[in-house]
């Protein structure tokens, strides 16, 4: 058991220092783990989120058949469709309706579909980066799903563009 004990304060204090000496990835600005707000501003109706995901978008990978002039064969992988990603934000539950009435108009025609842009802030509330987006629409808007109090909303768009 004595043996046990020494191997394992060697492991771990071969992880103190490992961490300690810069074996963990840093942010080269100084801002991992900092809070970030974001601001989200779409077809007049303006809200502040405390987490947003799923900002990008992806391309398909196709993959092609390719046969060289001596008769080899290989497979080459080649950009398909983009598409972007949806986005999910979180905020605490508030008395706004808005997000909820346009919610309700999705598949009704109308004014479903928005431009719209996110802002995020940093601690100090300065702008860190801006998104802009062509065609958002709420796809859902989940009440408490996670934890109380908390409303998450998810929005699909047909372009995304990073702008600062």
């Amino acid at each position: 058991m004595n043996r046990f004990n020494s191997f394992l304060s060697v492991i771990l204090g071969f992880v103190m220092v490992s961490s300690a000496n810069g074996g963990a990835i840093e942010d080269p600005n100084g801002s991992a783990g900092r809070p970030v707000h974001y601001e989200f501003s779409a077809g007049g109706i303006t809200t502040y989120f405390t987490d947003c995901k799923g900002l990008g978008s992806q391309n398909e990978v196709v993959e092609r058949p390719l046969t060289g002039p001596r008769g080899e064969y290989a497979i080459i992988k080649i950009p398909g469709r983009q598409s972007v990603k949806n986005l999910t934000c979180s905020k605490s539950l508030g008395k706004s309706l808005e997000f909820w009435n346009w919610r309700q108009q999705v598949g009704k025609g109308g004014r479903e579909r928005v431009d719209a842009t996110l802002i995020a802030y940093d601690q100090t509330m300065s702008p860190i980066a801006e998104w802009s987006f062509t065609h958002v629409w709420p796809v859902s808007i989940d009440y408490n799903e996670t934890s109380p109090g908390k409303e998450t909303m998810v929005f699909a768009a047909d372009q995304i563009q990073r702008m600062r």
